[in-house]
């Protein structure tokens, strides 16, 4: 059996051959998907388990996280403690790439920019405290909703202010 490291995951070329079967307002409703997500990440977290299957996998860097009620209570707590440290994020996502699995189940992969900082807004502009790739694994609902059944971001590059678990 052939494994791979990190690195070499991080520098595979996406499977260009099924791009072509992506439906264009597909791709448009994942990206809303994810869009959604980062609006809660760097807002408030209410809603954020409804982008979520009740089983859900999230993982960043060492942080696992199994099922709707965890992610949810993760981000709360999250929350919380990013007001009391008068702490703001942004997280800036690119380069989004889906791939159709099956009819109702898509791979997206993007890179996503983090920029932090603490105390009074405006605040200053720096480098990004870390860059990540996330590659999710996403299934249509029978309302025809999409959702996250897996979300994974690895850490690419890592910056002063990033939290310990993207570390």
């Amino acid at each position: 059996m052939v494994t791979r490291s990190q690195h070499e995951m991080a520098n595979l070329p996406p499977d260009v051959s099924s791009l072509v079967h992506v439906d264009p307002a597909t791709v448009v409703e994942l990206q809303q998907l994810a869009n959604a997500y980062w609006a809660c990440a760097d807002g408030t977290p209410e809603g954020i388990g409804e982008l979520f299957t009740e089983d859900a996998v999230l993982i960043l860097g060492s942080l696992s996280l199994t099922g709707r009620v965890a992610i949810e209570a993760f981000f709360r707590e999250r929350a919380a403690s990013m007001r009391t440290a008068q702490r703001t994020t942004r997280h800036v996502a690119s380069n989004l790439l889906v791939t159709a699995v099956e009819e109702r189940r898509a791979r997206v992969r993007s890179t996503v920019l983090v920029y932090s900082g603490a105390g009074e807004l405006p605040l200053p502009a720096t480098a990004p405290s870390g860059i990540a790739d996330f590659e999710d694994t996403c299934v249509r609902t029978e309302s025809g909703r999409w959702q996250f059944e897996q979300r994974v971001g690895r850490t690419v590059f890592i910056g002063p202010g990033a939290p310990s678990f993207a570390r």
